[in-house]
C-alpha cells in the first residue's frame, strides 16, 4: 500500500471538484483507495498560519508522496523535509521561490504543475477596461499570502504600467485572512471603485462562494481567478482550468510511485488561460457586457 499525502490551504468544500478531478485521475492509471493506495487528506481550512504544523505532521507519517496546492503550502512543507517527494498542482514561479533550480530540471525533491502565467493580472485587468470610465478606479484586491514578494511587486508594477496605458487608476488591497478580507469590503463599501479585480491565491480560493456573496453589494464588475466564483453568481473568472492542472498533477504522483526522480521531472506551466462569463449575473446587475468579450469567451452561463 502506497501512501500519498495531500495538504491545502482550503477545505473539503472548496477542493471537492479538484480533489475527485485527482482521484479519478489516479484511478485511470491503477491506483485504487482501499486496495493499493491510502490518501491522506489535510486542510488548512483558509488558516494559512496552520501550515507549519500540519506540514511537520505530514513529514513525520513519512508518505510517499506529498501533495501540495499553491507556494505557502509548498514552502511550509519543503521547510520540513528535502526527501519526501512534493507534487505541486498551483502556484506561481517555483523558481523564483526557491523551491526549484529550474523548470526543466527542478534537481531537488519538488516537482509537479505549476498555475500562474506572467501575463495573467495584466490580461484580467485588460477585460475590465471596458466596464471602467476614462480615469475610472478599479480595486485590486492581492493575497498576501500569494508567492514571493518579488513576484508580488512584479505583478503590481506590471499592473500599474498596464492600467496608466489604458487611462485607469488602480486601487490595491492586500489581504492574508479572512478578516482582512472583510475589513476589504467594507473599504470598498465607501470607495465605491468602477470594477475589482482578485488575484489568483489561495487563501482567497479557500473562502469560495463567501468572496463572491462579499462583492455581490457592490454591484459592480468583478473578474475572478477561479471557475467556482462564476457558478456561485460570480460576473468573470479569467484563469487556467484547475481540475486539468489537478489531473495532470495525478500523472507526476504516478511516476514518481513508479520509481522516478521529482528532481527529473520538469515542472509544466499553464498552457492556456478560460474565460467564463455569467450573464444572469449581468442581467442581473445592470452591466452590459461587450460583444467582443463575449466572442471570447469559452463558456457563458445564461
Amino acid at each position: 500500500m502506497r501512501r500519498v499525502a495531500w495538504l491545502t490551504t482550503g477545505s473539503p468544500t472548496t477542493h471537492k471538484d479538484a480533489l475527485e478531478a485527482f482521484r479519478s485521475a489516479m484511478r485511470e492509471r491503477g491506483w485504487v483507495e482501499g486496495k493499493n493506495l491510502a490518501l491522506d487528506l489535510h486542510w488548512a481550512h483558509g488558516d494559512p498560519s496552520r501550515l507549519p504544523a500540519l506540514a511537520a505532521g505530514i513529514v513525520r507519517s513519512r508518505p510517499d508522496v506529498i501533495v501540495t496546492a499553491s507556494n505557502t503550502v509548498h514552502l511550509a512543507v519543503r521547510r520540513e523535509t528535502a526527501t519526501i517527494p512534493i507534487v505541486m498542482f498551483t502556484g506561481s514561479d517555483p523558481v523564483a521561490a526557491g523551491l526549484a533550480a529550474s523548470l526543466a530540471r527542478p534537481g531537488g525533491n519538488v516537482t509537479g504543475v505549476t498555475g500562474f502565467f506572467d501575463a495573467m493580472p495584466s490580461k484580467m485587468l485588460e477585460i475590465a477596461v471596458p466596464f471602467v470610465p476614462r480615469q475610472g478606479r478599479i480595486a485590486v484586491m492581492a493575497d498576501s499570502t500569494f508567492s514571493t514578494p518579488g513576484m508580488r511587486a512584479r505583478i503590481r508594477q506590471d499592473l500599474e504600467r498596464a492600467a496608466g496605458s489604458a487611462g485607469v487608476t488602480l486601487e490595491f488591497l492586500d489581504v492574508g485572512t479572512a478578516d482582512d478580507v472583510a475589513r476589504a469590503f467594507e473599504t470598498l463599501a465607501e470607495r465605491r471603485p468602477a470594477a475589482l479585480i482578485v488575484l489568483p491565491g489561495s487563501m482567497l480560493f479557500a473562502l469560495g462562494t463567501r468572496l463572491v456573496r462579499s462583492a455581490e453589494p457592490l454591484a459592480v464588475p468583478v473578474i475572478y481567478p477561479f471557475e467556482e466564483m462564476v457558478e456561485a453568481g460570480g460576473l468573470i473568472r479569467y484563469a487556467m482550468d484547475l481540475l486539468e492542472s489537478y489531473r495532470r498533477a495525478a500523472r507526476y504522483v504516478d511516476l514518481i510511485l513508479k520509481g522516478a526522480s521529482p528532481g527529473e521531472l520538469a515542472i509544466e506551466q499553464p498552457t492556456s488561460l478560460r474565460l467564463a462569463i455569467n450573464l444572469r449575473t449581468a442581467k442581473a446587475l445592470g452591466i452590459a457586457v461587450p460583444p467582443s468579450l463575449l466572442a471570447r469567451a469559452d463558456r457563458v452561463v445564461e
